[in-house]
C-alpha cells in the first residue's frame, strides 16, 4: 500500500519541534544573504532577535517587514523579515526566512544566533526533504530541484522545469491509475480463468498495449532529460596527424589544443565542454592511435595510446578522424577496431585537400551512424559534425520534449516497460491472466518507486545528501 503524504509526515522523519537552520544563498559578498529557518517554533525563535514595528509573529504572513536582527543590546544588521505558516511554506512548516546584506560575517552572525537558541544547522536537502515528507512535492518533483540548481543549458532548465512543475508526475500517475484498472479487471478473473475467452483475452492486451505505448514514450522522454543532465561524452579517435586536434579546436572555436604538422603531438588525452543545441557535450581529444611496439616508439607515447583507448572504452560516443586526402592506412582500420564499441561518427577530414577515400574505403572501416566531410581550417563540416553528435545521442528527439530524470528514475522505467512487454507477452501465448495480473502489478510498484511511496530513509538519504546545504 502506498503511503500518502500525511503518513510520511507522521512517520518520525520529522521531529515536532525540530527546527533546522541555513544560509539559502552562497557564502562570500554580494547584495543580500538569506536565511532560513523551517520547523515548529521558528517564528518564536526569530522573535527573540528580530526588532521591527511589531513582533514577527504578528506581521501578515508572507509579507516582508523591515528591522533589525539584534544580539542583546547591539545591532547585527538591517533586515527584511516574512514568516510562513504550516502549509503554506516551502517545506510545508512554519518557517522564516530573513533577507540581511549580503557578505560572510552578518549572514553567518544570524545563523549563530539562531543556532544558540536551539535550532540546527540543516542538512544538505534537508529543506527539500521536508518539503518532500511534508507531501507539498512528490519524489520526482524533489529530484527535479536539484536538475533546476545544476542546469547549465535552456534545454536542461526546460527540462527540470517541467519535472518541477510536476508534468513527469502527472504522467507517472496516469500510468499508476491505469495499472490500477487494469489490475482490478483481470484480477476479478482470475479465480475463473476457465471463463477466460479470447475477447476477453484480446481486451487486456490492448489495455496492457495502450500503457506500453505510453511507458515507452514517457521513458524516451526521460532518456531525453537524463543526457541533457549528464550531458554526452564524445572521444576523438584517429591514428596521429589526422588532424583531430584541429577538429577540436574548429568545434571549440577556440585553439584549445596544441597543433602543430608533427604525427603524435598529442601525447595526453584532453577534454573539453561544449554546448550544442542545449546539450551539454565533453569532447575528449586523444593521442593518435598507431603500433606502438615498432621501432622509435617511447614509453609517453605507449601510455598515450592505452589512455586513447580508455577514452574511447568510456565515452558515449566516438567521433573516428581519417585524413579524406590520402588512402586508409593500417592504423585506420586499428582506430576503427577500437571504436566499434561505441555509436560512432565518421569525420572524414582534410576535405579541402581534396577527396580520396570512396564510399566502398568507408565501408571498409565499417557501420558509422554519420559519415561528415570536414575541414578544420575553413571550419567547413564542422556544424554538419557537431549535429550528427547531437542527433547520436538524441536520435529524432527533441531536447525541449526532454523531462529531467535521474538514472534512478530511468532505471525504474525500464523495469516497467520490460513488466508491460512481459504482460503483453504473457496475454498472446495465453499463459494465463493471473501472470499478466502479476506483471503489471510489478509495473504499478516501479511507478510508485518514483513517485516516493513507501521510499526507504537509506533511499531519501542517498538522493537528498547530493543537495547544497539551505535548499
Amino acid at each position: 500500500m502506498a503511503r500518502n503524504s500525511s503518513s510520511r509526515a507522521e512517520s518520525g522523519m520529522i521531529s515536532p519541534g525540530d527546527i533546522i537552520a541555513a544560509i539559502a544563498t552562497a557564502w562570500g559578498e554580494a547584495a543580500i544573504a538569506v536565511a532560513r529557518l523551517a520547523g515548529d517554533g521558528s517564528v518564536a525563535l526569530a522573535d527573540a532577535f528580530f526588532r521591527g514595528k511589531r513582533p514577527l509573529s504578528r506581521e501578515p504572513a508572507r509579507r516582508m517587514a523591515l528591522g533589525y536582527i539584534m544580539d542583546g543590546g547591539d545591532v547585527v544588521d538591517q533586515v527584511l523579515a516574512v514568516r510562513f505558516e504550516r502549509g503554506a511554506s516551502y517545506t510545508g512548516e512554519e518557517s522564516v526566512e530573513i533577507q540581511c546584506h549580503g557578505g560572510v560575517y552578518a549572514a553567518r552572525k544570524c545563523l549563530g544566533l539562531f543556532m544558540s537558541c536551539g535550532a540546527r544547522l540543516a542538512l544538505p536537502g534537508e529543506f527539500t526533504k521536508r518539503a518532500f515528507l511534508s507531501g507539498r512535492i512528490d519524489l520526482a518533483q524533489a529530484e527535479a530541484v536539484l536538475g533546476v540548481v545544476r542546469a547549465r543549458s535552456d534545454a536542461e532548465l526546460a527540462s527540470s522545469g517541467r519535472s518541477l512543475q510536476g508534468e513527469l508526475s502527472a504522467a507517472l500517475k496516469e500510468l499508476s491509475s491505469s495499472l490500477v484498472a487494469l489490475r482490478a479487471e483481470i484480477e476479478a478473473r482470475i479465480d475463473f480463468p476457465e471463463d477466460v475467452d479470447d475477447a476477453e483475452y484480446a481486451s487486456y492486451a490492448r489495455g496492457v498495449s495502450a500503457i506500453s505505448d505510453k511507458t515507452t514514450s514517457l521513458l524516451g522522454r526521460c532518456r531525453v532529460g537524463l543526457a541533457l543532465t549528464n550531458g554526452i561524452r564524445a572521444a576523438i579517435a584517429g591514428r596521429p596527424n589526422v588532424g583531430k586536434s584541429s577538429l577540436l579546436n574548429a568545434m571549440l572555436e577556440s585553439d584549445r589544443a596544441i597543433v602543430t604538422d608533427i604525427p603524435g603531438t598529442t601525447r595526453d588525452t584532453l577534454d573539453a565542454a561544449l554546448i550544442h543545441r542545449g546539450m551539454s557535450m565533453t569532447l575528449v581529444d586523444t593521442a593518435g592511435m598507431r603500433d606502438v611496439s615498432r621501432a622509435g616508439s617511447d614509453v609517453i607515447e605507449s601510455m598515450g595510446v592505452e589512455r586513447s583507448r580508455a577514452a574511447v572504452e568510456g565515452a558515449d560516443i566516438c567521433v573516428l578522424v581519417v585524413d579524406a586526402s590520402s588512402p586508409l592506412e593500417h592504423e585506420d582500420f586499428e582506430a576503427a577496431l577500437a571504436a566499434a564499441a561505441r555509436p560512432t561518427v565518421l569525420a572524414m577530414n582534410k576535405r579541402d585537400l581534396g577527396i580520396v577515400l570512396s564510399d566502398a574505403d568507408t565501408k571498409e572501416l565499417g557501420n558509422f551512424i554519420a559519415a561528415v566531410e570536414t575541414s578544420a581550417p575553413s571550419g567547413r563540416g564542422v556544424n554538419e559534425l557537431k549535429e550528427a553528435l547531437f542527433e547520436a545521442a538524441l536520435g529524432s528527439a527533441s531536447p525541449y520534449d526532454g523531462m529531467m530524470a535521474t538514472e534512478r528514475m530511468v532505471s525504474a522505467l525500464e523495469s516497467t516497460a520490460y513488466c508491460m512487454e512481459e504482460a503483453a507477452r504473457a496475454l498472446a501465448e495465453y499463459r494465463g491472466a493471473d501472470i499478466a495480473g502479476s506483471l503489471l502489478s510489478e509495473a504499478a510498484e516501479h511507478i510508485a518507486a518514483l513517485l516516493g511511496d513507501d521510499a526507504s530513509e537509506e533511499l531519501l538519504d542517498a538522493i537528498f545528501s547530493s543537495f547544497c546545504i539551505g535548499k
